[in-house]
């Protein structure tokens, strides 16, 4: 923006072009109906089941990712409700192939596999260098089985344009003929033999869908809905269980046909919010209604609400033609910065700004003034032009560490996970702060601190007519920690004199001004000061400390980050290797994190509850930092190795995995790397958090406690 502009039509233009660019109208991701406005879903669907719907998407979603993606029909669920599942499942799954050499028991092994690498982007054909879809068609398993295998593979084959020979042992014309030969003369389908059960129906009407263009395909599917609105019961549902009524919602919706119309509707509840009613607390599914959370109901739960949302606007749960969804909900950090103090913080799903900002300022009970969807001129109650002039709300995107300054309008600009978007009233005069350097950079108790900030602002180019970025120095704003401030010189530079004594702090940057918009947007980043080690008791096995680890290691016992290993003495035990258990502790101090409850549900059968890192690991599983060494043991006594480390670092910090390419080919020992880890370890070491022994990282070396001393006053 420029400060003088030369004509008052010039400087209007500038700031209705600034509206358009900041409050520009919503954009629903791809695929994603529950993304528009009320009024949207109401088009797309003539039942007002559409919006609670759309509440619960949100809520099941990103309860599920909070807790960790643990199941492949939950990344399923989760890509098709438009959010972006971790990269780290479908290298999990990658690893699962490979590990089994691409061989499963079981047909449906398969099926589901492939349902959840396609979801994902993945190419079923080649997972770790393996067929998949060869697996499928060829498979020996099909015939004198449960009808869930010839349904799964067909329903697996449908998922995408695959190369099948013609010799091929099960074409999907043959898997369709075996599938029909199954129907009950009453139009539904069961398992094995008998009456027709809900479930199997509905998953078979799921696979129908796919088919309907076949006459035989579409009769039949119509009389297995048909089937399915004669066996609800009293209650508008198939008995007590949650996952019946999930299925029926998936079988129908996928084949065109609303779960929540009339006939599929018993007195005043419709199958739709018959599954609301299995709701738990948090974002979760009961199997009955009332009970707790269960996974199963709550992944089942989710497939369904995304099925319906995308029945609502034409397309079928699995049809997985155009995945991954192109504009996915990522996880993103919002703050609504307003003339004289922060209006809200919060952490959200989104996959555009406006997106992220609404979800915020509903979670915070913030009002927004958006007009026809299109302008935001007010949060908070603070409107557009409150100081006379072309004050307004205006925002940028902290992406790699560097500022974004968007040229188009909230709803149109496309997050990314990770993202950082700052909302903030401003004007003419309103810069964001570029960088703050605090030097020096690790502080001692009671050493001058000097904090040097610079800042940004996008000045109006007349002669391109686009805004270019400036950078200088930041005067006259306040540098306030810990209690003491000072505010920056012409040199954008200001001296906590006296320092300050050892603990962790927050910087905290602020421009404000008395009647008019802040001269810097307020910007917050952390501190810590710690003591010298040569001040401190000394540990007793001091000199086994190797001299690059001492000032780490006295620091991390600061810190409360890690204690000694005796209750008698002050000793660190530097060279022993920190164990599995013991560094999940770790790093649930470093991000905050408390232990689970000692009464929370065994995660692992080898972690018992009366050990000590009960707790601690049961929560690490929940965040999705830790994984078992098999599926159901955890083996707390283990020893990390240093690529074990950069994959547990990079989960629980969420780190942005676009630094990776800043750790290419550092390393002559690259090649050892797990495939599962190699992500994790170039992005730890592009960001500087780990570094290798000369050229070597040595992937499988134990990490030592001054090790991971080390590397924990590394983390921010």
């Amino acid at each position: 923006m420029k400060n003088n502009l030369s004509s008052k039509f010039i400087r209007l233009g500038l700031i209705v072009i600034m509206m358009f660019a900041v409050l520009g109208a919503a954009v629903a991701p791809a695929g994603q109906a529950f993304a528009q406005s009320d009024t949207a879903a109401a088009q797309l669907s003539t039942n007002a089941a559409a919006v609670s719907v759309a509440d619960a998407v949100y809520a099941t979603a990103e309860f599920v990712l909070k807790n960790g993606v643990q199941s492949d029909w939950q990344a399923i669920g989760l890509a098709q409700a438009g959010y972006k599942v971790p990269d780290s499942y479908l290298k999990a799954l990658e690893s699962k192939v490979a590990e089994a050499k691409g061989g499963f028991a079981r047909a449906t092994d398969y099926a589901r596999i492939t349902l959840a690498v396609r979801a994902l982007g993945g190419n079923p054909a080649d997972v770790a260098g393996y067929n998949l879809i060869e697996k499928l068609y060829n498979n020996d398993k099909i015939t004198g089985q449960t009808l869930n295998n010839a349904a799964y593979v067909l329903l697996a084959l449908d998922s995408g344009t695959y190369t099948m020979p013609d010799n091929a042992k099960w074409t999907p014309a043959k898997l369709l003929a075996e599938i029909l030969a199954k129907q009950n003369t009453d139009g539904g389908f069961t398992l094995t033999t008998g009456a027709s059960d809900p479930d199997m129906t509905a998953m078979v009407l799921t696979v129908l869908a796919g088919h309907k263009y076949d006459p035989a395909a579409n009769t039949a599917g119509q009389r297995a809905a048909a089937w399915l609105a004669t066996a609800q019961d009293k209650n508008g549902g198939y008995g007590d269980s949650s996952e019946s009524v999930a299925q029926a919602i998936i079988g129908l919706s996928s084949f065109g046909i609303d779960p929540a119309g009339a006939e599929y509707t018993v007195g005043n509840v419709n199958l739709v919010s018959k599954l609301l009613s299995f709701s738990a607390a948090g974002g979760g599914f009961a199997h009955t209604a009332g009970g707790s959370y269960n996974q199963l109901s709550t992944e089942q739960a989710l497939e369904a609400l995304a099925a319906y949302n995308l029945f609502s606007a034409g397309g079928r749960l699995y049809d997985l033609s155009s995945v991954p969804v192109k504009n996915p909900q990522v996880n993103v950090s919002v703050a609504i910065e307003g003339p004289n103090g922060t209006l809200a913080e919060g952490t959200v799903y989104a996959g555009n700004v406006l997106h992220a900002l609404e979800k915020t300022a509903a979670a915070k009970k913030v009002a927004l003034v958006n007009e026809a969807g299109n302008y935001v001129t007010g949060i908070g109650g603070v409107t557009a032009g409150a100081f006379g002039g072309y004050d307004g709300w205006m925002y940028v995107v902290a992406r790699g560490g560097a500022w974004i300054y968007p040229s188009v309008g909230m709803g149109d600009f496309l997050l990314a996970e990770n993202d950082r978007v700052l909302v903030y009233y401003g004007g003419d005069n309103t810069q964001v702060v570029e960088s703050v350097t605090v030097s020096p950079a690790q502080p001692q108790p009671g050493q001058d601190i000097t904090v040097k900030v610079t800042q940004k602002q996008w000045v109006w180019n007349e002669a391109t007519f686009t805004s270019d970025p400036v950078s200088s120095p930041a005067s006259g704003v306040q540098v306030a920690i810990g209690g003491k401030t000072a505010v920056t010189d012409a040199a954008g530079s200001a001296v906590i004199a006296g320092g300050l004594t050892a603990n962790k702090y927050t910087i905290t940057i602020t421009g404000y001004l008395k009647d008019s918009t802040p001269a810097v947007v307020r910007y917050s980043q952390p501190l810590t000061v710690a003591s010298a080690a040569a001040d401190r008791a000394a540990f007793t096995d001091a000199k086994l400390i190797s001299p690059w680890a001492l000032e780490s290691v006295y620091t991390a016992y600061d810190r409360k980050l890690m204690s000694g290993v005796s209750e008698s003495s002050l000793v660190f035990a530097p060279k022993q290797n920190i164990t599995r258990a013991e560094f999940a502790a770790l790093l649930l101090r470093l991000t905050g994190n408390e232990p689970s409850a000692a009464s929370s549900a065994q995660s692992f059968s080898d972690v018992k509850a009366n050990a000590w890192y009960y707790g601690a690991v049961n929560k690490a599983k929940e965040l999705g930092i830790v994984s078992g060494v098999t599926g159901t043991a955890f083996k707390p006594d283990g020893l990390v190795t240093r690529q074990d480390m950069a994959v547990m670092i990079l989960r629980a910090l969420k780190l942005d995995e676009a630094s990776a390419a800043a750790g290419t080919g550092k390393f002559t020992d690259e090649d050892q790397i797990s495939s599962y880890a190699l992500t994790a370890v170039r992005t730890v070491t592009g960001l500087g958090i780990m570094s290798g022994t000369g050229s070597e990282f040595a992937p499988s070396a134990a990490v030592t406690r001054e090790m991971a001393a080390a590397v924990a006053v590394r983390l921010p």
